[in-house]
């Protein structure tokens, strides 16, 4: 394992891979043997793509893993958009998907990353940045997978580091709500790419690389692990409403609300089931949003939200229409502020689903 280096590109499957390989729950710190983001959001691998260090790592097994840079991207936006950490490094905040492609700041970050620079890096990734990424990996080399093909490059990095991986692995870091490329508008896509031009070329050419030895690679690995499963990990550091509200001020003043029902989930009634928890979560900020605000105009509305069996999908309608009603009536959402947790409107944790949707908005 020492003798192995792996380059975890974010959005690439990195943190799954990482995990496995070190039989760990999360990710480790980054390393001369794992490469990743730096608490100043550098890359540390910038240095392998230098040729005067070719002698150093010809003596390790270098792998990572690409994915492809539309289906990247927008992963990325959906993961980190209410992350301030990560969207205070932008000049300009973006309003939506096609806003934050098209920001500089955000372009062609695979081969950005690999060169070491810092994440929205101000200065533009080049061409001649591209060419020493391309010639590093052709040259050392750098094993490459493909993140589509997952389970194949999974073999494939096996056949050449030694490393064994489990036959079922647990996903990691899944995003809690993004669209299928498949669903977004062409023009959408084809921007991206256009955006992302280095990044497009050094993906194709791993690509190719990797289809020719495709075939001599079948990896037979069962993933598990879902959206339901991050969302006790994510509602640990940040408030489960983040992902579905771009409203952040109704967040800030509920605040109190907000921290009492995230912990006394967590801690007190020790809840692990990530899908459980969004649907006692939902439940009770509707029925505590009723409590407090009988018959309000955003009330109105958001009893007219219809049940969904996705969970998710429920807070991002709930998140939608607060949404939609402060856009519509600017400074009205200030009213609706400083709820309190009752616990007698949490419900039990072995209460039937159809039990708590009678139980919404309960007079």
């Amino acid at each position: 394992m020492a003798e192995t280096i792996f380059i975890h590109i974010p959005k690439t499957g990195g943190t799954t891979i990482n995990t496995s390989m070190q039989g760990k729950y999360w990710q480790t710190e980054p390393d001369f043997n794992y490469r990743h983001i730096l608490p100043d959001k550098s890359s540390n691998s910038g240095d392998i793509f230098e040729e005067k260090n070719w002698p150093t790592y010809q003596e390790h097994t270098l792998f990572m893993m690409l994915r492809h840079p539309v289906d990247r991207l927008v992963s990325e936006y959906f993961f980190i958009r209410e992350r301030q950490e990560f969207i205070r490094l932008l000049r300009n905040k973006p309003k939506d998907l096609s806003d934050y492609a098209q920001n500089r700041q955000t372009q062609n970050y695979m081969t950005g990353f690999l060169k070491g620079k810092k994440m929205y890096d101000r200065r533009p990734v080049t061409e001649k940045d591209l060419e020493d990424v391309i010639t590093t990996i052709d040259k050392l080399p750098i094993y490459t997978g493909i993140f589509e093909h997952f389970g194949d490059s999974l073999a494939y990095f096996s056949s050449v580091t030694g490393i064994k991986w489990d036959k079922k692995i647990e996903k990691k870091r899944v995003t809690l709500r993004r669209p299928n490329i498949v669903d977004l508008p062409g023009e959408v896509t084809a921007a991206i790419a256009e955006a992302n031009t280095f990044d497009m070329h050094l993906y194709n050419h791993c690509l190719e690389k990797f289809l020719l030895l495709q075939r001599k690679h079948r990896g037979n690995y069962s993933f598990h692990g879902d959206k339901f499963d991050h969302i006790i990990a994510y509602s640990a550091r940040a408030c489960f409403y983040e992902f579905c509200l771009d409203n952040k001020s109704f967040i800030k003043q509920n605040f109190s609300f907000f921290k009492d029902i995230t912990f006394y989930l967590l801690n007190e009634k020790q809840l692990r089931d990530g899908r459980q928890f969004a649907l006692i979560w939902n439940t009770t900020f509707l029925n505590t949003f009723n409590k407090f605000f009988p018959l309000s105009d955003l009330t109105n509305q958001l009893q007219e939200i219809k049940e969904q069996e996705d969970e998710i999908e429920m807070a991002y309608q709930i998140g939608q229409t607060i949404d939609a009603f402060a856009k519509k009536n600017p400074g009205k959402l200030s009213q609706y502020k400083e709820m309190t947790l009752d616990k007698s409107l949490v419900p039990s944790l072995d209460t039937p689903k159809s039990t708590f949707i009678k139980r919404l908005f309960r007079k």
